[in-house]
């Protein structure tokens, strides 16, 4: 089981890439998606997620593509996640149950509604910057299929 889908591990990935660029540096989602192995347009999706938050620009035309509109310190995990997942895993009951606590609690809800929350904040903790720093040249290479800067 994973907490995120391949799609949020596309976004994060190409959100660390365009973290590394300078400020502004447009970076068309075709680009960003080869070294990911993913479909152009999926990852393109996904990414104007989060232009309406306010996280990413676009630019049109030939220099065009996507940039971070804010800077990486800027830029919470937890904001990422909800703009592409949603955020039933921050509201839902670990079975699935609709009115769980509301009616009766099932038997994880207090343990579960506290990891939650820990998690959470966390992520809401946890910016884009920080994911930057921990991303090493090695983690970033074994995850690329191509160098981008080439």
């Amino acid at each position: 089981m994973h907490f995120i889908s391949l799609g949020f591990q596309y976004v994060i990935t190409a959100l660390i890439i365009l973290s590394k660029e300078a400020k502004g540096t447009a970076i068309p989602a075709s680009e960003l998606a080869r070294p990911l192995n993913s479909p152009s347009s999926y990852l393109s999706q996904r990414l104007a997620k989060l232009i309406p938050l306010g996280i990413l620009g676009s630019k049109r035309g030939l220099n065009g593509g996507v940039f971070l509109a804010k800077e990486p310190d800027e830029i919470s995990l937890y904001s990422i996640i909800v703009a592409i997942e949603g955020d039933d895993f921050f509201t839902n009951c670990f079975l699935g149950y609709k009115d769980c606590g509301s009616i009766e609690a099932c038997p994880f809800h207090d343990e579960w509604s506290e990891r939650r929350d820990s998690i959470r904040d966390w992520l809401i903790n946890t910016t884009l910057a920080d994911v930057k720093i921990e991303a090493s040249e090695d983690w970033m290479r074994d995850r690329l299929t191509f160098d981008p800067k080439s």
